[in-house]
């Protein structure tokens, strides 16, 4: 399968519990963020003036999301089984992904020459002698959107602001921008789309605009994911097949956000849709693709038990044993491995957009 999969990216390249234990766990993954926001990415010397800046929801967040177990669904990637799975260099714990390992974020980095993603944001200032982290930083946060977000999540506009914040207070500076990068990974299922689809649509542009002004020299704006091909859609098929309705209301956005910025300079609309549906629902015969995953649109992680189970709640939600051979993690989120295989088959056009040349393996 590794040896099928290698050759196929070269082809591809070339054509809440009880109070006092929340308070413990609480503690416990504060620490973690503690200590996983202040880790520093020691890169070559070329590669240091090479910044990311991540903005976004679920897909790019590895760890801007509230971690108080209290909490309940909304910090589930602070606990198990989130990060367990495929992630030695985090210790196999949880680290607020919403993956089993990393997410997309993290592999655009590693295309970038970094070894994951930048550090989450942290509030402060304590991040190295710079200001920021030598690889960049990740404002990214689940659940946020670009017109409304839950309480207490931030907009992608939002995001952006706290980048702004950053350059006002001298922390970031003309020369973090030097050959930058920004990734806007936004992925929000938007209902009434034939009202809403334009307004979203102008504010990622706008974020795209707001970027560029301060600097940042390339901006990469993800396609939404096909809906309909989500477990929490396809559920409705015994995971058989993609919801058309679902897939439909995608391509009422992606087909508007091409419009919008697919000529724009400096800025590249990222087709994470078209990868996603040739990985979970390829044409018969589709070599390339339909061999990638034994688990297309089921989860590896379901709901189960009483209701409001969910995964990360003890006993709330069932494991696969390979989540390898599965494509998504939950029911929204790709597993390590479908992210890998989303960035691996996307990694041409990301580097020529960037105008890089040197391959990354990953």
């Amino acid at each position: 399968m590794k040896l099928f999969a290698a050759a196929c990216f070269v082809l591809f390249l070339n054509i809440a519990g009880r109070v006092a234990e929340a308070r413990a766990v609480a503690g416990d993954v504060a620490t973690q963020r503690r200590h996983h926001r202040r880790h520093h990415h020691h890169l070559p010397r070329a590669k240091r003036a090479h910044k990311l800046f991540v903005f976004g929801d679920d897909f790019a967040d590895n760890g801007n999301s509230a971690s108080d177990p209290g909490l309940g669904p909304v910090s589930r990637a602070w606990r198990y089984p989130f990060g367990n799975r495929n992630e030695a260099a985090h210790g196999r714990k949880p680290t607020g992904r919403f993956s089993d390992g990393l997410v997309q974020s993290d592999f655009l980095a590693k295309i970038m020459g970094h070894s994951e993603s930048p550090p989450p944001y942290t509030g402060d200032s304590d991040n190295s002698d710079d200001g920021i982290d030598a690889s960049g930083m990740n404002f990214a946060v689940a659940e946020a959107s670009a017109l409304e977000a839950p309480s207490g999540v931030l907009k992608l506009r939002a995001q952006v602001q706290q980048l702004r914040d950053l350059v006002r207070d001298g922390l970031v500076d003309d020369r973090d921008f030097t050959d930058s990068v920004a990734l806007v990974a936004y992925s929000v299922h938007t209902q009434n789309l034939n009202d809403l689809v334009a307004k979203v649509v102008d504010e990622l542009a706008s974020v795209v605009s707001q970027l560029q002004d301060l600097g940042v020299s390339k901006v990469i704006v993800n396609n939404v994911p096909p809906f309909g091909c989500s477990p929490w859609l396809a559920k409705a098929s015994n995971y058989s097949s993609c919801d058309d309705d679902g897939n439909m209301s995608s391509d009422e956005h992606n087909t508007a956000l091409r419009d919008r910025l697919g000529g724009e300079e400096g800025a590249m609309v990222l087709d994470v849709n078209s990868i996603i549906t040739n990985l979970v629902a390829p044409k018969e015969g589709s070599v390339l693709y339909e061999r990638q995953f034994a688990e297309r649109l089921r989860p590896c992680s379901e709901a189960a038990g009483e209701e409001g189970g969910y995964c990360g709640r003890d006993g709330g939600y069932s494991l696969c044993n390979r989540p390898e051979e599965y494509f998504f993690w939950d029911m929204v989120h790709p597993t390590h491995a479908g992210w890998r295989a989303v960035m691996q088959l996307l990694q041409g056009p990301i580097m020529a957009f960037l105008g890089i040349s040197d391959l990354e393996h990953f």
